[in-house]
């Protein structure tokens, strides 16, 4: 081989190792996905020194937009989403202490903007933690009858929920991930005032409804 095509195999060597160099780590960048998987109700329901955590389960399901970077194995990034669940069962009391049957609590759909971060423990293997916001759309009935139908009632229709959680994701290719996530959310309360006179004609001093919610999602993020 003459000096001439040393030269260019050494020049064609040099140039692909720049290129992956410098090729974009395949977990990184503008992606989209979605999310599927078991939704836990932990709703925290208390009425005159009644602890009673009434759990219910259904089935979550998010499309995600996000952009991510890494810095020396170290993964940062945001995402928004919006997301869904299937409807609780409701939940039962005795009408002679609560003054209704029961409580039926919906969330709607919500939209949420969470950080994310997290670092390379393998080359394609992440693990990270995040952070954020949504808002979400939610429907109170007692025995059927919107929340807001009751005298001195209020709506809540929205309500604001902060949420924190953790997973490992693992990219398949330059384009392709998967994750495994878990997530918990709480969000706004509702008090005996916002119950209207159902609640003082039962003759309770005090009850309170603290929506809360376990996310395990599974899913699969696309880059652009």
């Amino acid at each position: 081989m003459n000096r001439r095509w040393v030269l260019v195999l050494l020049a064609a060597t040099a140039t692909t190792r720049a290129a992956e160099a410098q090729a974009p780590h395949p977990l990184t960048g503008l992606y989209g996905g979605v999310e599927i998987g078991p939704v836990s109700y932990d709703t925290q329901i208390n009425f005159d020194g009644v602890d009673d955590p009434a759990g219910r389960g259904g089935t979550l399901y998010s499309a995600v937009l996000g952009y991510a970077s890494v810095l020396d194995n170290w993964l940062l990034g945001m995402e928004g989403a919006v997301t869904g669940a299937s409807l609780p069962d409701p939940y039962t009391f005795d009408p002679a202490v609560t003054g209704f049957a029961e409580l039926d609590l919906r969330r709607g759909t919500g939209v949420g903007l969470r950080a994310k971060a997290g670092r390379l423990i393998a080359d394609r293997l992440l693990v990270f933690g995040s952070a954020g916001y949504a808002v979400a759309s939610q429907s109170v009935r007692l025995d059927g009858i919107p929340l807001g139908e009751f005298g001195g009632a209020s709506d809540a229709e929205t309500f604001g929920t902060v949420e924190w959680g953790a997973g490992v994701e693992w990219a398949l290719s330059s384009r392709l991930g998967l994750r495994f996530a878990f997530r918990s959310l709480g969000g706004h309360d509702l008090s005996a005032a916002d119950f209207g006179s159902v609640v003082p004609d039962a003759g309770l001093t005090f009850f309170d409804v603290e929506p809360r919610q376990k996310h395990f999602v599974f899913g699969t993020t696309i880059g652009f």
